[in-house]
């Protein structure tokens, strides 16, 4: 994909959001014109309820990228196929 690859480089990170939010569930909302949602929620089971804690748009073709960056993550193998 132009314009997409693995980004290493140093990352800053702000003192204050260091520990950012915490989150034990996500969903990903489909929008228009090649676009969509990347949600972290927090779920409570007890009350089947979520509540969004973060969104970030992102573009469509950037998913693969996300996936298989959770995949290295996991220990994954990327098929080859």
């Amino acid at each position: 994909m132009p314009g997409q690859h693995q980004v290493d480089c140093e990352v800053e990170i702000d003192p204050e959001k260091e520990l950012g939010a915490y989150t034990n569930a996500f969903r990903v909302r489909d929008l228009e014109h090649g676009r969509c949602v990347l949600e972290f929620l927090v779920y409570s089971e007890t009350g089947n309820k979520a509540r969004v804690v973060l969104k970030i748009p992102v573009r469509k073709a950037f998913l693969p990228v996300i996936r298989d960056n959770i995949d290295t993550c996991l220990g994954r193998v990327k098929d080859a196929g």
